[in-house]
């Protein structure tokens, strides 16, 4: 997390700064120059990403930067080392470790079209996106390329998912690409098992809200967990809980997803797995042969189903 102090109560702008770097600089850069010189004389930190939203930039904009100046000479990024003349800086966030040779837009433009993974990954890139890269747009591919170590055709899949999902701005897209490069989604393979399960994970979903007649509202916490559950842990299929929801409606005459998860829950826990065995199971009861089993409760027509379901949250 970036740290600055200085002992004075106004912003100093150094003359070396305005003759010697202003003109060459990305006016990206002044900025996060310039803020971070007054969060030295509040003394005050901010990690990149509060320092980015402050100052509505990409936060590869501020990683960039910080290392820009330090290469400079005009902040050095060491720890307890001078900014200005007594502040420090240093960044500790895992995607910033390790930072490469600070480039300038013009260095990074010309290796983005001298090479040709990376010129084809700025077409396809624009294809993906529906519009013409902007300079900041083809730094920010750079940086996914250069700092986070994603291949050309990782970022190929990185912009086809977050498009998918109807997001196309390179905020949330840079965000992706962290959270992928911190959990070691950096390889096609990593990618494609990663993108499978979550179309996969998002048909689920998609086809039980319709089911239950709530597609036109997002899913609460609560309610996201108990499908998290059913499909991950339980492993059920949308055969098994249509079939839940199906005993549910017939018996509460609601949705009521902790009731539904009590009947996903025994059936997990003896090893009931598909439509057949769960229809049998419940056969079974309506034929008492199991009727001294407490946990075919949840399919009696005569209990308070208000009152389980409340028994039901308590114990989650």
């Amino acid at each position: 997390m970036p740290g600055f102090c200085l002992n004075i109560d106004f912003i100093p702008v150094p003359a070396e700064f305005v003759e010697k770097h202003m003109a060459d600089a990305n006016g990206a850069y002044v900025k996060v120059y310039l803020y971070a010189m007054n969060l030295a004389r509040k003394r005050v930190s901010e990690d990149t990403a509060e320092i980015a939203k402050n100052l509505k930039l990409l936060e590869s904009d501020v990683v960039n930067a910080l290392d820009y100046w330090s290469a400079a000479g005009a902040l050095d990024m060491s720890p307890g080392a001078a900014f200005g003349t007594t502040g420090k800086a240093k960044s500790d966030k895992p995607a910033e470790k390790a930072a490469k040779t600070q480039k300038t837009p013009a260095e990074i433009a010309e290796i983005m079209t001298e090479n040709k993974s990376l010129a084809d990954l700025c077409v396809v890139a624009q294809e993906i996106l529906g519009k013409t890269l902007s300079p900041k747009d083809m730094e920010t591919l750079y940086w996914f390329y250069d700092e986070l170590g994603l291949s050309p055709e990782v970022i190929s899949m990185l912009l086809e998912y977050c498009v998918s999902k109807g997001k196309r701005s390179m905020n949330y897209i840079e965000k992706v690409a962290i959270t992928w490069h911190e959990n070691g989604i950096t390889t096609i393979g990593a990618a494609e098992t990663y993108t499978s399960d979550e179309r996969d994970k998002s048909s689920y979903y998609s086809s039980l809200r319709k089911l239950f007649g709530i597609e036109n509202r997002n899913l609460s916490k609560t309610e996201e967990m108990f499908l998290k559950t059913w499909r991950s842990d339980y492993g059920m299929s949308e055969d098994m809980v249509a079939l839940a929801y199906e005993y549910c409606v017939l018996q509460t005459t609601k949705l009521s997803f902790p009731y539904m998860n009590s009947i996903i829950k025994r059936w997990y826990e003896h090893g009931i797995s598909t439509v057949k065995e769960a229809e049998a199971d419940h056969e079974s009861f309506k034929m008492g042969n199991k009727s001294g089993e407490r946990d075919f409760d949840i399919y009696k027509s005569d209990i308070d189903h208000d009152e389980l379901e409340k028994i039901i949250m308590n114990k989650l």
